[in-house]
């Protein structure tokens, strides 16, 4: 009976484990993608989310939203995120609308080469 085995699936050994082998690096390379770019992600969503909230507070037209309060808020949000300087600036500003630009760009690196997340944004508030 083990002899007929042989004959029938003989040539098949190893099947099952370069299957295995191959599933699983793809779950490590992707587990290790996953840990890499999240954290860059998550991070480019806080900083939008922050400069969103601040144009609309500067395109209120409030006094307490100077220019100069404005910059000082941007210098905590950048120093917050360890950002380069010049990454966040004040747009143009009218009576009912603010602008604030973000660029930055992050490096992600991966063991064989490494990748440049750029964020090019513009947060735009409009007030009443």
């Amino acid at each position: 009976m083990y002899d007929d085995v042989n004959e029938r699936w003989g040539s098949e050994r190893g099947a099952v484990q370069i299957k295995t082998v191959l599933i699983l690096s793809f779950l490590i390379l992707s587990a290790v993608t996953l840990i890499k770019v999240v954290p860059v992600y998550i991070e480019q969503e806080e900083i939008t989310h922050d400069t969103d909230e601040l144009a609309r507070k500067a395109s209120l037209g409030l006094t307490a939203y100077s220019p100069e309060k404005i910059k000082k808020e941007l210098d905590t949000i950048r120093q917050e995120h360890d950002l380069p300087e010049g990454s966040l600036e004040l747009g143009p500003r009218t009576d009912n609308t603010a602008q604030i630009i973000v660029k930055y760009t992050r490096s992600i690196d991966f063991f064989i080469t490494n990748y440049s997340w750029t964020v090019d944004y513009t947060s735009k508030g409009k007030g009443i």
